[in-house]
């Protein structure tokens, strides 16, 4: 544990077990504020895994907290999804317990795997939570500022209008197929591709879209890739593979290893980095908390594509990848 904590430099990483729920939380930062980060409830192959998983996200929570200008750290939760018949409710409200006795260092909110009512019986049990029936579903929000900074990059950066633009889009959880919608509206040729075969069903059925095999969505000819699902997908074995100009979605931790950022710059795509453009979701819970009004939140979304346009000028400028750029903002904004 204490290496897995020096590598990913967190503050705090607490477990708790009880019957079926096996639960783990990685506090990275609280430089400007409690640690916010969503709850993770999918399938690990292994406790460590699941705590190097926890580890990378709280991670990318500070920096995405720190380039989106709310004030709070970064922190992340995952529940490993029990391989035993479980109650559902019962699972959630222990985890409720279990935030509750960590004096508001860590709040929660929804992420993959998990949903409102979810999180609805979590604050049955704790105030800590930063999205359930009170506060409203925030993946709307994060699939605003995604296809707001993808419409950016493409007219700024690459002089493509959307409208005669191809995404690829892997990945049609909740974030995933709202993005996709609003790349529709805005004529946008859109190809996607999803494990779950019925989520690609209902896209087809209600969008007519193009379906790409999971195992060559990454490489489809597209102007566009938008990973949304899960983190870790776009690999050094995989840069010679794509076909694509620029890379923006959804999904936390896209880059496997820090190093491919610097690979994807020089091979000429363009990424955009997800802790920058997925914070939508983030600046709308933490303004719901702070009582911010929706035309204030709605303003803070708007204003990713300015934050990009400065991570990209400064990219332009020292001839860095746009990952590393906005890491060293990020830890500027960090600095005491």
């Amino acid at each position: 544990m204490f290496d897995v904590m020096s590598e990913h430099q967190l503050q705090e990483l607490h477990l708790f077990q009880h019957d079926k729920l096996k639960a783990i939380v990685a506090v990275h930062s609280t430089e400007l504020g409690p640690a916010l980060g969503g709850c993770r409830f999918v399938e690990y192959d292994d406790v460590e895994k699941a705590t190097v998983d926890a580890a990378r996200l709280a991670r990318g929570m500070t920096y995405k907290a720190a380039m989106a200008g709310v004030p709070y750290g970064g922190g992340k939760s995952v529940i490993m999804l029990p391989s035993e018949p479980y109650d559902r409710t019962e699972l959630f409200a222990k985890f409720g317990q279990f935030i509750e006795t960590l004096n508001g260092r860590y709040i929660t909110a929804m992420d993959s795997g998990t949903n409102v009512q979810d999180m609805d019986v979590i604050h049955s049990k704790t105030q800590f939570v930063a999205s359930h029936s009170g506060i409203g579903d925030p993946s709307p929000y994060t699939a605003e500022g995604v296809f707001q900074c993808i419409k950016f990059s493409l007219q700024d950066e690459l002089n493509i209008p959307l409208s005669k633009a191809t995404v690829a889009i892997q990945g049609l959880g909740n974030v995933g197929y709202r993005l996709m919608e609003k790349l529709i509206d805005q004529g946008a040729t859109v190809i996607v591709s999803d494990v779950d075969q019925e989520k690609t069903r209902k896209a087809i059925n209600e969008h007519g879209v193009f379906v790409a095999p999971v195992s060559e969505v990454l490489m489809e000819p597209c102007d566009v890739l938008a990973p949304c699902g899960l983190g870790g997908v776009i690999t050094e074995a995989l840069i010679p593979r794509l076909n694509c100009k620029l890379i923006a979605g959804c999904a936390n931790n896209q880059l496997l290893k820090d190093s491919v950022g610097q690979m994807l710059w020089d091979k000429d795509i363009l990424y955009a980095p997800d802790f920058v453009i997925n914070s939508g979701g983030l600046i709308y819970a933490s303004g719901r908390i702070g009582g911010k009004s929706m035309d204030q939140i709605n303003d803070d979304i708007d204003r990713l594509s300015r934050t990009l346009l400065s991570v990209f000028c400064r990219a332009h400028k020292e001839g860095q990848s746009p990952d590393q750029v906005a890491f060293e903002m990020a830890k500027e904004k960090l600095a005491p």
